[in-house]
């Protein structure tokens, strides 16, 4: 008899403990979906996706020092000054906090700026937040990487 109560109980934390790890897997597997999908735009230069991954308040800090809104960044990418031609990132880290989500890696960038051939690589910070249904990014940081010697 105990032992059927220990296998019941058992199976109710169990029960109780899933939908939890659950839902944390699929919010990293869903911003590292998203992540890569900022990507992909960036390099198809689709600017109404961009539009959607980027929340409202959307704030940039590059590594360069220069601060975008989310209008002064895609107006940047549109104008052509900053062409991002191919990216890679490494295995990056989720943590989520209700509906905030932190997400930092390492990103290989193969970029134009200003008509100059760069590859960039950088540690980054994003910061996303759930709005309604769907999570939007809403800051970026990034700092470059030393050059490896």
């Amino acid at each position: 008899m105990k032992t059927i109560v220990r296998a019941v109980l058992l199976v109710f934390v169990l029960a109780i403990g899933m939908p939890s790890v659950a839902f944390a897997d699929s919010i990293e597997d869903e911003l590292n979906r998203l992540e890569e999908a900022r990507y992909t735009a960036l390099i198809g230069k689709d600017w109404q996706a961009l539009d959607a991954i980027f929340a409202d308040d959307f704030l940039y800090n590059t590594a360069s020092g220069m601060t975008f809104t989310k209008s002064g960044y895609l107006d940047f990418l549109k104008s052509g000054t900053g062409v991002v031609r191919s990216a890679v990132r490494e295995p990056a880290s989720v943590r989520s906090y209700g509906d905030v989500a932190l997400v930092t890696g390492v990103a290989h960038v193969d970029v134009t700026i200003k008509g100059e051939d760069k590859t960039l690589h950088s540690r980054y910070l994003h910061v996303w937040t759930r709005q309604g249904d769907s999570w939007r990014l809403s800051a970026r940081q990034a700092t470059y990487l030393p050059e490896k010697k």
